[in-house]
């Protein structure tokens, strides 16, 4: 390289905002260095990870002959602007251009943002052909393809024949991949495996980083499996690892999402520092728990402490609102978004504020909301105002209404027609009731299974609605009977407006009884002591039956009882629930 090459790479080198890059790059094209391919290179690296793709795009298309650096840096910026489409087409259309070893992890990368399984395969082989199987960084990436990708067993296979096995980025890779496919059981499975924990084959330990940890934590999180949070944040701190913003953050989300928020909000407190992240998943646990004004409160300190909320900290600030029936404050963050901290208001801002007003009850200001919003409703929207319904038994026409909304939206999703069919039963429509019962079987939609979770002793024990596979279930259904005897007692009627099969009504009943957080509270009655807390995670919304039945088992049995489903948590004790019946 020239002295006027290595002076120009030095001042791309020193390039700190855009405008510096704009005066460097007159510089290149004035002395002709933007002709080189290798400055041509950095100059596109720069744009790429800061993400302003159109100008690097551009220096790619005037260089005489970019190399492969500038090629994948561009892939690269696509991938970290969440654009692997874009990524894709990028490669595809420059064929002259052959893939290195720094190109296939990226391209590796872009199938799995896209769950894109058939194209990451044929991948895969041209990979093997050109000799590059040894590479770490691009078996590290093919891992974590399959395993996000749902490929359960190729990842292992892959993972067991693999030249890399004890180096823990591959680890890190599979159940990091485990956890984004949805196999959060499997992925905490290997991590106590890789701890020599789970029967491993007779190698050595290896130690797991901060990487792993963040990822098993985030398998603790899907799963409500509080015990094994609390083990790996014993394990970081005796292994010296530091709790930083990023292990301090994915902390504060276990324990919130696992339903101890008390124990996420000491971690926050004892961050040394944080960023708006950390804020963001605090205010989003309080939010969830009902704990509302507490939200705010930490919101403002946030404000305050010059930490800029972005969408997402927006998004847990009005979901606090929403859980809490603070309307006016609602109303205040959203006027405040644009205004205040010129951030626009996305579809899950506007969801929130017609959640928050359907609520409570304002279902006519929710709807002119929906209907003046500057982009089209999505599901989730109309669902929102479909709830308000079912809680507003008066608005009929208007749930027959937003019910035709969602099925052109979402024709075979179960909810709309259990939900619209559900206020039907309130109003004794019973031939409304089977009509909708009819379109859900010629249409093939049945209702999502109802799946609840318990852990134990760092085991996760799952239910499903009407299992009868588990060893305890014998036991279980006898502690359920008692449950219901007990409620039955206190003065609970069973509410089977919610169960849509053609049965009698004493069938009815006797399904209730095997709904999956009944059979998940039966198991911690019996398999644990009192006063521990009984914790459960559901994959649906509680039903109203089994909300009741949870309130007064919690004063029967004087046990707490912290149950996560879809929306939020629910903690019942002595006979009440945090929610006051607003979920």
């Amino acid at each position: 390289m020239s002295d006027g090459g290595a002076a120009t790479l030095a001042l791309l080198q020193s390039c700190a905002t855009l405008r510096d890059l704009h005066q460097v790059h007159a510089q290149m094209i004035k002395t002709q260095h933007d002709r080189s391919s290798f400055l041509a290179g950095k100059l596109v690296a720069f744009c790429s990870c800061r993400g302003v793709m159109d100008y690097a795009l551009s220096v790619f298309a005037h260089t005489p002959s970019p190399g492969l650096f500038a090629r994948n840096s561009i892939i690269h910026g696509y991938l970290q602007a969440s654009s692997p489409h874009l990524a894709l087409l990028f490669f595809a259309s420059r064929p002259s251009l052959p893939p290195n070893s720094y190109t296939f992890p990226l391209l590796f990368k872009t199938c799995a943002q896209l769950h894109d399984l058939p194209l990451g395969k044929a991948l895969h082989g041209h990979h093997l052909k050109l000799g590059f199987h040894s590479d770490l960084h691009a078996h590290t990436a093919l891992l974590s393809l399959y395993a996000s990708c749902g490929e359960v067993i190729s990842a292992r296979k892959l993972f067991a024949v693999g030249p890399h096995r004890d180096c823990i980025a591959c680890w890190n890779a599979v159940i990091s991949g485990l956890v984004k496919g949805g196999h959060s059981k499997e992925a905490l499975e290997l991590f106590y495996e890789l701890l020599g924990m789970g029967g491993g084959d007779g190698e050595t330990p290896l130690k797991a980083d901060e990487i792993t940890i963040v990822s098993a934590l985030a398998a603790c999180t899907d799963l409500g499996a509080l015990d094994s949070a609390k083990w790996m944040h014993e394990y970081a701190l005796k292994n010296d690892l530091r709790v930083n913003v990023c292990l301090g953050t994915a902390l504060v989300d276990a324990y919130a999402k696992c339903g101890s928020i008390d124990l996420a909000r000491r971690v926050f407190d004892e961050m040394p520092e944080r960023n708006v992240l950390s804020w963001t998943v605090i205010i989003r646990g309080l939010a969830m728990f009902g704990k509302g004004e507490e939200a705010l409160t930490l919101f403002s300190k946030m404000v305050a402490e010059g930490v800029a909320p972005d969408d997402v900290t927006f998004v847990g600030a009005l979901s606090a609102c929403t859980h809490s029936g603070l309307v006016e404050e609602g109303r205040r963050i959203f006027d405040s978004m644009s205004k205040r901290f010129n951030v626009s208001p996305k579809m899950e801002h506007y969801g929130c504020m017609v959640d928050l007003l359907s609520r409570v009850g304002l279902l006519k200001e929710a709807l002119d909301l929906i209907e003046s919003m500057p982009m089209k409703p999505d599901a989730a929207l109309w669902g929102s105002l479909l709830s308000a319904c079912r809680r507003n038994p008066s608005h009929l026409e208007l749930a027959e209404y937003v019910a035709g909304r969602l099925m052109e939206i979402e024709p075979y999703s179960d909810a709309t027609y259990v939900l619209l069919s559900n206020i039907y039963a309130h109003h004794n429509r019973w031939g409304d009731v089977g009509r909708i019962r009819a379109w859900m079987k010629a249409r093939g939609i049945s209702k999502t299974p109802g799946c609840s979770s318990v852990e134990l002793d760092g085991v996760i024990h799952e239910f499903i609605v009407g299992d009868k596979s588990h060893p305890d279930i014998e036991e279980m259904h006898a502690m359920v009977e008692e449950i219901g005897m007990r409620v039955a007692e206190m003065g609970h009627v069973v509410n089977t407006s919610e169960v849509l099969l053609d049965i009698e009504e004493h069938e009815k009943r006797n399904a209730l009884m095997l709904h999956s957080e009944k059979l998940a509270l039966a198991f911690g009655l019996i398999r644990t002591d009192h006063p521990a807390p009984i914790r459960i995670v559901k994959n649906l919304r509680v039903c109203s039956d089994c909300h009741s039945v949870m309130k007064l088992a919690s004063r029967a049995f004087s046990r707490e009882i912290i149950l996560r489903d879809r929306n939020r948590f629910h903690r019942f004790a002595e006979g009440f629930c945090t929610c006051a019946d607003f979920w």
